[in-house]
């Protein structure tokens, strides 16, 4: 492929991320996978170039005068990236040959105005810019971090670790790392999940016997603690409400040794299918699936009776995970936001009508953000009545044997603090 040819490349998967709800690297995947022509070197070019515009995407915004189009986007990053200067992006640019279009006066203006190389970052640029974020959204980040804000921003834009977690249910955490070593992937123990382990370095797992034969799960370190925050025993029953492709559903059964009842009720169709593949994969037999349709399925889970514990992992706006999806900070909008806080609220009320009295509902999110997290938990307790909150330091106490990393009712991991991403987990206890 040609220089412009990679460009355009990146310009068409930004602009269809944009208006997708896939994830960045899934697109990114499918996408290639249909390009056969693109070699090893043209996919490492619009691979760097997707996530630079992604992990940088206010600031570019900044550096273009407002123009939040991939292709403004694409070309500032390149000059901005030391890959091209402006005069390259004019001869590369021509419409011909699966080439950009040529540049229009007013974007030659624009990029002649960037210094090639100079990187991102600029004295002039507020501090929420700086921080990669709008103004109305670094208020907020402000609010939940204070002194650390910029730290802790800082390390949401930086690169994920790998973690697994070991399904104990096939063999112990220590036998997964010696077959992992003899495989030629390090591995070190997290710091605070039992089962978990984390790659010194990024590699496809897909391939391997142990992943392939269910021992291991790729789930990050924070997502497996959440479910040992469920207080799970053998042969309870338990409502995973927002199941997605079904993670913290197999790290419960396995907790609970394959006795008891999970079942796992999602909107999302195809998400509910890959978790009937990792079921099965992991040899779990208490799991079933339910696809829920908004409204119509709450009499239906109603008539089951109610469950000794519901996780509920709320779609959110994934905040706490730019790092692996970067994507989401290229969605997010205002009235973005507000819709989910209301769509929170509204499965939070009605979920908790299935728990049982003495039960528990675990409510998660994978945002830093107060609004989605304590203040949902406060305005629910308030207009409940029916729930108490258990400080998660006692549950923690009770299911983990690692140090609790907080001094407060509720669970907040961030990739600053903690090495991982960035969750909130509260317990509520049914009480009438």
């Amino acid at each position: 492929m040609t220089p412009g040819a990679r460009i355009q490349e990146t310009i068409e998967i930004l602009d269809r991320l944009k208006c997708s709800n896939q994830p960045s690297d899934r697109l990114v995947a499918s996408w290639f996978r249909k390009r056969r022509y693109a070699g090893s070197k043209d996919r490492a070019f619009v691979k760097d170039r997707i996530y630079d515009v992604l992990r940088n995407y206010h600031r570019l915004v900044w550096w273009m005068k407002g123009d939040a189009s991939p292709r403004a986007l694409t070309l500032a990053s390149c000059i901005l990236s030391g890959i091209a200067n402006w005069e390259d992006l004019l001869k590369w640019c021509d419409g011909l040959n699966y080439r950009p279009k040529a540049l229009d006066p007013c974007e030659i203006k624009r990029l002649k105005a960037l210094r090639f190389g100079r990187g991102y970052l600029s004295g002039q640029q507020p501090i929420a810019i700086r921080c990669n974020l709008p103004q109305w959204l670094y208020d907020e980040a402000l609010e939940v971090f204070k002194l650390d804000t910029e730290a802790e921003l800082s390390a949401l834009n930086s690169v994920a670790s790998v973690d697994i977690r070991v399904n104990t249910l096939k063999m112990p955490r220590g036998r997964a790392a010696e077959l992992l070593d003899a495989a030629g992937i390090k591995v070190s123990k997290t710091k605070y999940a039992p089962n978990g382990l984390r790659l010194a370095s990024p590699k496809s797992l897909e391939q391997l016997t142990l992943f392939q034969n269910g021992c291991i799960e790729v789930q990050d370190e924070a997502s497996q603690l959440v479910s040992h925050l469920c207080s799970v025993q053998e042969n309870m029953n338990i409502l995973d409400f927002c199941a997605g492709a079904g993670g913290k559903s197999l790290a419960l059964a396995a907790i609970m040794k394959n006795k008891g009842r999970i079942i796992l009720c999602d909107i999302d169709e195809n998400r509910l299918k890959r978790a009937k593949v990792r079921i099965l994969r992991a040899g779990v037999s208490i799991c079933s699936t339910k696809l829920l349709n908004n409204d119509q399925n709450y009499l239906e889970l109603s008539s089951m009776g109610v469950f000794d514990r519901v996780l509920l992992d709320v779609p959110c706006t994934g905040s706490g995970v730019w790092r692996r999806h970067p994507e989401e900070r290229f969605r997010l909008s205002k009235a973005r936001y507000e819709d989910l806080i209301l769509l929170q609220k509204t499965v939070l009320t009605k979920s908790s009508t299935l728990v049982k009295l003495g039960g528990h509902l675990i409510y998660a999110t994978c945002s830093f953000l107060a609004k989605e997290n304590e203040k949902q938990i406060e305005n629910f307790l308030s207009e409940s009545g029916n729930f108490s909150v258990i400080p998660v330091g006692e549950v923690w106490k009770s299911n983990l044997s690692s140090h609790f990393p907080g001094n407060n009712k509720y669970m907040r991991s961030t990739p600053y603090h903690h090495g991982s991403d960035g969750f909130f987990a509260a317990v509520l206890k049914r009480v009438k």
